[in-house]
């Protein structure tokens, strides 16, 4: 475990010296998968749909705010769908305007979470993200979670459904394109399932890890990881859906995964050392739970140096000032 804290707290100590660069170079892989998920799936433009035009849009999106970021992945997805069918644009277009009123109105800080979730969903580790916001987020950026889960099932059933759009209008109406288009998004019942799950999992994991109790994030990873497969497992029985166990049972072990290690890198607490103080003043009486965070501070190099009046030893902060003293 020492091994594993000076690790911890040597990536600390780099991300606090590069941060200006490690910033931009995250939100350029976070961009450079959203596009390529996006061409990947429904990449009907060959103009935009090419890997020089995805670099050039993903290193745009990291140099400027998230927010840019996904207004531009949105405008990639209006240019597919409107290679491929204008009413399947057209449908796209009012549901982004419906989600950007949402988004904005709740979550406009947040951007980052609604560009993660389809990332998340796509590798089969979308229970991550409600864990993630429910543990270091506020009870608001779930709306985010809401509008990434949305679009990405979507965007899933256009895929799914691409033929049916390619036919040409004399052979079905424009109305019948549009009622399509609708029911991606009104009959989709794995979709609804999914948002009322990571939402339901995201109040569950704040709720215990906000509560004074030892392990309290430890807890809450645990509880919201079985809440989800417990509600998404008897979701799909009932609602018929069948192939999804085995993606289901590894999604949820991987998430459990990556939630741990974020409790690892930012809530990791020895309670063996937990102190509780008791104070007052001339209103009230103060009970305080005050828990340290698990620290091992990296070891400093030793430095050897040889003279004439022996071998001495010096951490490599005190070397140049011995240097200096021997000038």
């Amino acid at each position: 475990m020492t091994g594993l804290l000076e690790i911890k707290e040597k990536i600390k100590s780099i991300y606090g010296k590069y941060d200006i660069y490690l910033k931009p170079l995250f939100k350029f892989i976070v961009a450079l998968c959203v596009f390529l998920i996006i061409n990947g799936n429904i990449g009907y433009m060959e103009r935009i749909n090419s890997l020089p035009v995805t670099l050039v849009i993903s290193l745009l999106g990291s140099i400027l705010p998230v927010n840019v970021m996904v207004f531009l992945a949105a405008m990639v997805i209006l240019l597919h769908l409107y290679a491929l069918a204008l009413e399947v644009a057209a449908v796209a277009l009012v549901l982004f305007l419906l989600i950007g009123l949402l988004y904005f109105r709740f979550a406009p800080k947040d951007g980052i979470y609604t560009l993660l979730t389809p990332v998340c969903l796509h590798f089969n580790l979308g229970p991550v993200m409600p864990m993630a916001v429910g543990l270091m987020g506020k009870a608001y950026s779930v709306i985010s979670i809401i509008c990434g889960t949305i679009v990405w099932f979507f965007l899933d059933g256009v895929k799914q459904n691409g033929s049916a759009w390619s036919v040409s209008s004399e052979d079905a109406a424009i109305t019948s394109k549009f009622t399509a288009a609708l029911n991606l998004l009104m009959g989709n019942k794995e979709m609804y399932l999914t948002v009322v799950t990571f939402l339901l999992v995201t109040v569950i994991v704040m709720v215990i890890r906000n509560l004074s109790i030892d392990y309290a994030w430890t807890a809450a990873i645990i509880v919201g990881a079985l809440s989800n497969f417990i509600v998404l497992f008897a979701g799909y029985v009932l609602l018929g859906i069948s192939g999804r166990l085995a993606g289901l049972v590894a999604g949820s072990l991987l998430s459990l995964a990556v939630a741990f290690l974020l409790e690892f890198f930012f809530f990791h607490l020895d309670y063996s050392r937990t102190e509780r103080v008791q104070f007052e003043d001339d209103e009230y009486y103060y009970y305080v739970k005050a828990v340290p965070k698990m620290y091992v501070a990296v070891k400093e190099k030793q430095v050897k140096t040889f003279n004439a009046k022996g071998t001495k030893r010096m951490t490599r902060k005190q070397l140049p000032e011995h240097k200096n003293r021997n000038r």
